[in-house]
């Protein structure tokens, strides 16, 4: 089956992001020690990018719906628990280090679509190493990158209703509204 372009629009859609614009990025070789600098330095511009966020976007996070003591927090530098900051480009396709290659999102349930969108990928990109037991896994060499236009995320629709129909804003909101379902609610 060729997962093209079309394919993977489809699934982004799918997992429930169809208004997340996607690009086509390239695997890029890059020496190791490069690679390491740009991780190790990923910490130090998380706190940059925060604060930068609050003095420059705070309408952004308004509108993106995150809670009065999350961008009190960013204005500290901290990054608060259902955030994330994720790359628009990764390193290892020629992403540089830098604001405008950054955004930030909500983890949940956005960063869990986004992690499972780029999961299906590495996964097709990999299922004959699975299927003949090889080691470990490769990233492939093209991969399709959600990309959006600001540095803060903002969803489409309020109110966001995940393929699994929860709209939890956290792991344990989450766990306890699926045991609640299963066992039969009321």
């Amino acid at each position: 089956m060729l997962l093209d372009e079309n394919y993977y629009r489809d699934l982004i859609s799918k997992l429930g992001l169809p208004e997340m614009p996607i690009v086509k990025v390239e695997k890029q070789d890059m020496p190791q020690t490069t690679l390491q600098k740009f991780y190790n330095d990923f910490n130090y511009i998380t706190k940059k990018l925060l604060q930068f966020v609050f003095y420059n976007n705070i309408q952004d996070l308004i509108s993106a719906d995150f809670s009065n003591d999350a961008i009190m927090k960013m204005k500290n530098g901290i990054l608060p628990e259902n955030i994330d900051i994720c790359l628009k480009k990764p390193f290892e396709y020629g992403g540089e280090l830098d604001f405008s290659n950054l955004f930030l999102i909500k983890k949940r349930p956005f960063k869990t679509i986004i992690d499972q969108f780029i999961d299906e990928q590495v996964l097709n990109f990999n299922r004959e190493k699975i299927s003949s037991f090889s080691n470990g896994y490769e990233l492939p060499n093209v991969l399709f990158v959600p990309s959006p236009k600001g540095i803060v995320f903002l969803p489409a629709l309020k109110g966001f209703v995940g393929p699994g129909g929860n709209t939890s804003a956290d792991i344990m909101t989450e766990i306890g509204s699926s045991m609640f379902v299963k066992s039969g609610g009321f």
